[in-house]
C-alpha cells in the first residue's frame, strides 16, 4: 500500500512538472497581490473570471515556478494573429483601468505581457523599473502615453522589451527624451520601439551600440535622426534592423554595412539617396532586404547585390528604375543570388517594357510580385517550377493567356493577372495542371470567359476574383464544386440569370460574397444564419426581391442597395454587433426605421444608408453612436424635428437628411456637438428659422446644402470662418501602407484570410460615401470625388439682406448657389477672389448695381446664372465672360447690356439712383488690373505645358500668382 502511495505521489509530481503546475501551490501573499492588481482593472470581457479559488497558479495568464511556487509569468496580452488585425476573428475585450502598485509583491516575476489592452493613455508606471527579475516586458499597443520612464533602465536582466504600436492601429503614444538609460539594459536581446517618437533622443544609436547581446532592433516610424557615422560598431550580434518609415533623406550610412551578422534589413518608406550602394555586398549573411518605397533607385543596382548568396527576400517596390532597360540587370541576377532568392517584389514602380529575361534564372523563386506597373507584351512564360505565388495584375499585358500554365508553374497556389489587356477566350484548359491553386484572379481583362459547367476546378480554391469579366450571362455552375471557397467575387461579370438555390449552401466557409452590378434575380433566402463565417455580403445593383434576410452574427458589411427589396427593416439587423456598414438604399422598403440600434457597449456601425426608400415616421433616438461616421436617410418620407439624440453622433462626417419632411429649426447644438461634420445636406425639407451662425465654427464642414426649405433671416457672416472652404484639402491615401499590409499578409504565399488583400490593399471593396449635389444646374452624384467637393447651396429659401462680403474669403469654394431668395444690395465687389469657383447662381433675387469687374478673374467658372435680378450696366467683356455666351443667364435684368445680350450699351441709360461711382483713378486701376488678368489668361496655356514638367516650378509659380491676386483685390 505504501508503495502504491509513493508511486501515485511520484506520478503526480511528474505530471505537475510537465503541466507547469507548482507542487507547492500558490503563495498566499502573491494570490492576494494578484487580486489587488485585478481590483484596479476593468474586465468587461470577463477574461479574469478564472481568478477565483486558492490556487492562483491555475488562473488564466498566471504561471508559477514548478519548484518554488512563486508567480513568474503574468501573460494578459490580447494579441491577434496577423490575419485578424482588421477584426476578422475572435478577440477578447481589452483590459482597462489602473495598474496597481500591488504588482511589486510579485518579487520573482520574470515575464509580464499587457499588450493589446487599453489603459487610457496613462504613463507607463515607473515602478515597473523595480521588478528586478523581469526578463520579458511587452507593453505594445496597450494604450500607454507620454514619456517612457527612464526607470526601465534598472531592468538589467531584461531580454525582451516591446513598447511598440502598429501602423494599422497606433494605440500607444509614447516618446523618449534622451535614451541613455537604454545602455543599462545589458542583457537585452530584443527591442521594439516602432511608432515611439525618438525625435528628442538623438543619442539612441550611441546607447544601443553599447548593448553586447542585442540581436533585433525595430525602430519603424520613430521620427528619428540617423547618424551618418559611428566611430566603433559594437553591434556584432545584431541580426535584424528595421529603420523603415522614418522619412530619412540622407545617404545610407556606411556603418550599416559593417553589421556582419545582419540577416534582415528594412530601409523601406524613406527617401534615401543612392539607395543601393555597392557596399551592400559586405552583408553576406543577409537573408531579407527591403528598400521598398524610397521613390527612385538612384545610382541603379550594383553588381555586388548579386553576390548576396543567402538572400531569400528582396523588395524594391515603390522605386522607379531610371537606368534603362530592365534586361541590363541580368548581370546582377546572374550571381549567386539567383540560386537563393525566393521572394522578389517590385510593385507600384512604373516599370515598363516586357518582362526581363533574367527572371527565368531565379529557379528558387517562390513568390513574384510585379503588380501595379506598366509592363506590356505577352504573359509571363518562364519555367519557374518552384513558384507558388505569381501576381502580375494591373499592368498592360496583351495577347492571350498561355494554355500551359500548369507546366510552367506546377506548384502555383496564388495566380492573379487582373487588370490587363489580355484577349482571346479563357477556358478550363488554361488551368489544367494547377492542382494546388487556392487564389485565382483574372478580373478586368478583354478576353471572353467560356468555362464549361462540367469543369472540375482545383478543389483547394478559396479565392475567386472575377469582377469586371465576361463571365455571364449564365451563373457559373462549376462553382458549387468548391466546398472550401471563402470568397466569391463576381461583381459586374455580365451575369443575367436567377441565382441558383444551391449558392448559399455549397460552401460553409464563405466569408465574402460580392455579386454586385449584375442582373441577378431571385428572392433573398429567409435566413443565412448557417453561414457562420460570413463577413461581407454585397448584392447591390441587381434585381433581388423579397424581404431582408436574417444574417449571421459575425457579419460586418451588408450592401443590398439598388435592388427590389420590399417589406420593413427587420429589428434583427440592430443586433449584429460586429456590423460596420449597412446599406439598404434604393429599394422599396416601407414602415419606420427600427428604434433598437447600437445595443452593444462597443458599437462598430460606421455607415448607415437607408436613403431612397419609402420609410416613414421620425428619426429613431437610438440611431446615433460614437462609431457612426456616415448617416444617409435622404429621399424618404421621414417627418418630425431633428432629434436631440443626434448630438451623440460625435464621429459623424456626413449627415444627409434631404428630400424628407423634417420640420422645425436647425438647432445650434448641431454645430456644437458634431465637430467632425464634413457634409451637411438638409435639402428639400420643411425647416424654418435662421441659419445658425455657429455652423461657421465647424472646421471640417465643406458641403452645405439647405436648398428648398423655409429658412429666413440673413446669411450668417460667420460662414466665412469655414476653414475647410478656405484651405486646400489633403487627401490621404497611403499606397505604401496598403502594400505593406498586402505583402505581409501574402508573405506565406496563401494566408488564411486573403480578404485583407481585397478590402485593404487593392481598395476595391467596401462602402464609398456618396452625396447628390445640385451643381451647375443639374443633380450630380459625388462618390470618389466627394472628398474634393466644396459647395454652399442656400437656394430657394426666404433669406433676405445682402450677400455677406466675408464670403469672398472662402477661397476654395467651387459652387455657390444663393438663388431663389430675397437678397438685395450689390454683388460683392471682390467676388473675383473666389478663384476656384466653377458654378455661381445668384438668380431670382433682388440684387442691384453692376456686375463686378473682378469676376473676369474667375477662370474656372463654367456655370453662371444672374437672371431675374435688378442688375444694370455693362456685362464685362473679357476674361471668363467670353466663354459664357448664353444670354438667358442675364434675362430679367432690364438695365443690363452688352454681349451676349442683343441690347447695345449705348442705348441703355446708366442708372442714376443709389449708385456706386468709381473715380477716374479707380477706373484706371481696374482697367490696368483687367489687362493683367487678360494677359494671365492668354499666357496660361503657354506656361501650363512647362509647369506640368516641373513640380517645383508649379509650386513657385502659383504661390506668386496667389500673392499677386491678393495684392490686386486688397487695392480694389
Amino acid at each position: 500500500m505504501a508503495l502504491k502511495f509513493t508511486e501515485t505521489l511520484l506520478l503526480f509530481f511528474t505530471l505537475s512538472i510537465f503541466n507547469g503546475v507548482s507542487i507547492y501551490g500558490c503563495k498566499e501573499g502573491e494570490r492576494k497581490t494578484l487580486l489587488d492588481f485585478k481590483e484596479g482593472l476593468k474586465d468587461r470581457g470577463g477574461r479574469l473570471s478564472s481568478w477565483i479559488g486558492q490556487d492562483c497558479c491555475i488562473w488564466r495568464g498566471v504561471q508559477c515556478d514548478n519548484q518554488t511556487g512563486h508567480v513568474v509569468q503574468l501573460d494578459l496580452g490580447n494579441k491577434r494573429l496577423l490575419h485578424d488585425v482588421y477584426g476578422y476573428g475572435p478577440q477578447a475585450l481589452p483590459l482597462e483601468g489602473e495598474i496597481s502598485h500591488a504588482l511589486l509583491g510579485l518579487k520573482q516575476l520574470q515575464y509580464l505581457d499587457l499588450s493589446m489592452n487599453f489603459f487610457g493613455g496613462i504613463q507607463i508606471p515607473t515602478f515597473f523599473g523595480s521588478l528586478q527579475q523581469l526578463r520579458y516586458l511587452d507593453l505594445s499597443c496597450a494604450g500607454f502615453g507620454g514619456l517612457v520612464p527612464h526607470q526601465l533602465g534598472n531592468l538589467s536582466n531584461l531580454h525582451h522589451l516591446d513598447l511598440s504600436s502598429v501602423f494599422y492601429m497606433p494605440c500607444n503614444n509614447l516618446h523618449l527624451v534622451k535614451s541613455h538609460w537604454l545602455s543599462n539594459l545589458s542583457s537585452l536581446q530584443y527591442l521594439n520601439l516602432n511608432l515611439v517618437d525618438l525625435s528628442k533622443a538623438p543619442d539612441w544609436l550611441e546607447s544601443l551600440n553599447t548593448l553586447p547581446l542585442i540581436s533585433e532592433i525595430n525602430l519603424s516610424n520613430c521620427t528619428l535622426e540617423l547618424p551618418l557615422s559611428l566611430a566603433q560598431v559594437n553591434l556584432t550580434k545584431l541580426q535584424l534592423l528595421d529603420l523603415s518609415s522614418n522619412n530619412l533623406h540622407s545617404a545610407v550610412p556606411p556603418w550599416l554595412f559593417k553589421l556582419s551578422s545582419l540577416e534582415s534589413l528594412d530601409l523601406s518608406v524613406n527617401a534615401f539617396k543612392e539607395l543601393v550602394p555597392s557596399a551592400i555586398g559586405n552583408l553576406t549573411s543577409l537573408r531579407v532586404l527591403s528598400f521598398a518605397n524610397n521613390g527612385v533607385l538612384e545610382g541603379g543596382v550594383p553588381l555586388s547585390l548579386g553576390n548576396l548568396c543567402m538572400l531569400t527576400s528582396l523588395d524594391l517596390s515603390g522605386n522607379k528604375y531610371l537606368h534603362g532597360d530592365l534586361n541590363e540587370l541580368g548581370e546582377v541576377f546572374s550571381g549567386c543570388i539567383k540560386d537563393s532568392l525566393e521572394i522578389l517584389s517590385w510593385v507600384c514602380s512604373e516599370l515598363t517594357g516586357q518582362f526581363p529575361d533574367w527572371l527565368g534564372n531565379l529557379k528558387s523563386l517562390k513568390m513574384l510580385n510585379l503588380y501595379y506597373n506598366s509592363f506590356y507584351g505577352p504573359f509571363l512564360q518562364l519555367g519557374l517550377h518552384s513558384l507558388k505565388k505569381l501576381d502580375i495584375s494591373r499592368n498592360t499585358l496583351n495577347g492571350s493567356v498561355p494554355v500551359n500554365l500548369g507546366q510552367l508553374y506546377p506548384k502555383l497556389e496564388f495566380l492573379d493577372f487582373a487588370y490587363n489587356n489580355l484577349t482571346g477566350v479563357l477556358t478550363e484548359t488554361h488551368f489544367a495542371g494547377l492542382a494546388q491553386l487556392q487564389h485565382l484572379g483574372f478580373s478586368a481583362n478583354e478576353f471572353r470567359v467560356n468555362i464549361s459547367s462540367q469543369w472540375v476546378p482545383p478543389l483547394g480554391l478559396r479565392m475567386l476574383l472575377m469582377w469586371n469579366s465576361n463571365l455571364g450571362p449564365g451563373f457559373p455552375s462549376w462553382i458549387q464544386k468548391l466546398e472550401n471557397l471563402s470568397a466569391a467575387i463576381f461583381s459586374n461579370a455580365g451575369i443575367s440569370d436567377t441565382l441558383p438555390d444551391w449558392f448559399w449552401n455549397f460552401s460553409a466557409n464563405l466569408q465574402l460574397v460580392d455579386l454586385s452590378s449584375n442582373d441577378i434575380s431571385g428572392k433573398l433566402p429567409a435566413s443565412l444564419g448557417h453561414l457562420s463565417n460570413l463577413l461581407y455580403v454585397d448584392l447591390s445593383g441587381n434585381s433581388f426581391e423579397g424581404t431582408v434576410s436574417q444574417f449571421p452574427a459575425n457579419l460586418e458589411y451588408l450592401l443590398l442597395f439598388s435592388n427590389k427589396i420590399t417589406g420593413t427593416i427587420p429589428e434583427s439587423l440592430c443586433y449584429l454587433k460586429k456590423l460596420v456598414v449597412l446599406d439598404l438604399s434604393k429599394n422599396q422598403l416601407i414602415g419606420g426605421i427600427p428604434d433598437c440600434w447600437n445595443p452593444s457597449p462597443q458599437p462598430r456601425l460606421s455607415t448607415l444608408d437607408l436613403s431612397d426608400n419609402q420609410l416613414s415616421g421620425g428619426i429613431p433616438t437610438t440611431i446615433c453612436s460614437s462609431s457612426l461616421v456616415y448617416l444617409h436617410l435622404s429621399n424618404n418620407d421621414l417627418s418630425g424635428e431633428l432629434p436631440l439624440s443626434l448630438r451623440n453622433c460625435r464621429a459623424l462626417r456626413t449627415l444627409d437628411l434631404g428630400q424628407n419632411k423634417i420640420s422645425g429649426i436647425i438647432p445650434t447644438w448641431l454645430a456644437k456637438s458634431l465637430l467632425n461634420l464634413e457634409v451637411l445636406r438638409l435639402r428639400y425639407n420643411m425647416l424654418v428659422g435662421d441659419i445658425p451662425p455657429e455652423l461657421g465654427n465647424l472646421t471640417n464642414l465643406r458641403v452645405i446644402d439647405f436648398a428648398y426649405n423655409h429658412l429666413s433671416g440673413t446669411i450668417p457672416r460667420n460662414l466665412s470662418n469655414l476653414r475647410a472652404m478656405k484651405f486646400a484639402r489633403t487627401i490621404f491615401y497611403n499606397m505604401k501602407v496598403a502594400l505593406a499590409v498586402y505583402d505581409k499578409i501574402s508573405f506565406d504565399y496563401i494566408d488564411n484570410l486573403e480578404i485583407l488583400y481585397l478590402v485593404s490593399s487593392k481598395l476595391i471593396m467596401g462602402y464609398m460615401d456618396n452625396v447628390n449635389v445640385n451643381l451647375k444646374g443639374r443633380d450630380v452624384q459625388y462618390d470618389k470625388l466627394l472628398p474634393l467637393l466644396i459647395s454652399l447651396d442656400l437656394s430657394s429659401n426666404q433669406l433676405s439682406g445682402e450677400i455677406p462680403e466675408e464670403l469672398i474669403y472662402l477661397s476654395y469654394l467651387q459652387s455657390l448657389n444663393l438663388s431663389g431668395n430675397h437678397l438685395t444690395g450689390r454683388i460683392p465687389e471682390k467676388m473675383g477672389m473666389l478663384l476656384r469657383l466653377e458654378s455661381l447662381d445668384l438668380s431670382k433675387n433682388g440684387l442691384s448695381g453692376s456686375i463686378p469687374t473682378t469676376m473676369i478673374m474667375l477662370s474656372f467658372l463654367s456655370h453662371l446664372n444672374l437672371s431675374y435680378n435688378n442688375l444694370s450696366g455693362s456685362i464685362p467683356h473679357s476674361g471668363q465672360f467670353l466663354s459664357l455666351p448664353d444670354p438667358s443667364i442675364y434675362f430679367g435684368n432690364y438695365a443690363l447690356c452688352g454681349f451676349p445680350l442683343n441690347n447695345n450699351c449705348e442705348n441703355i441709360d446708366e442708372p442714376s439712383a443709389v449708385g456706386y461711382h468709381k473715380d477716374e483713378d479707380e477706373q484706371e486701376m481696374i482697367g490696368f488690373y483687367g489687362s493683367i488678368a487678360t494677359g494671365y489668361i492668354l499666357g496660361f496655356w503657354v506656361l501650363w505645358g512647362v509647369l506640368l514638367l516641373n513640380k517645383k516650378w508649379q509650386f513657385t509659380y502659383f504661390q506668386f500668382v496667389d500673392y499677386l491676386l491678393y495684392a490686386i483685390f486688397k487695392r480694389l
